[in-house]
């Protein structure tokens, strides 16, 4: 394992910005594959449909999980982010390096 930070906190925060897209588009795919779902309900009855239901009821749980993961990983990856930021300032106190 490497003792070295090769990363900015730019570009930590802009990864955790495209976690967090990645969790607001999870979540709109999910309600327009929801609403998709609902429209089929009107449309199709039977067993085949009812299996077809238990799968999509089922997967559902999943994507929600999913996209709850990409949010924590974006929030984890801001707050890493900040920490460097504040810990980079206060390192530069021991120089005597002003940062504003």
């Amino acid at each position: 394992m490497s003792d070295q930070i090769r990363v900015s906190t730019e570009t930590l925060q802009s990864r955790a910005r495209e976690y967090g897209k990645a969790a607001n588009d999870i979540r709109v795919i999910l309600n327009n594959l929801q609403r998709l779902q609902d429209t089929l309900r009107s449309e199709w009855e039977g067993a085949a449909f009812q299996g077809f239901e238990r799968q999509f009821l089922e997967l559902k749980p999943k994507v929600v999980n999913f996209a709850d993961l990409m949010q924590q990983i974006n929030t984890q990856l801001d707050k890493t982010a900040e920490a460097m930021k504040q810990n980079d300032q206060a390192l530069s106190k021991n120089f005597g390096i002003q940062n504003s």
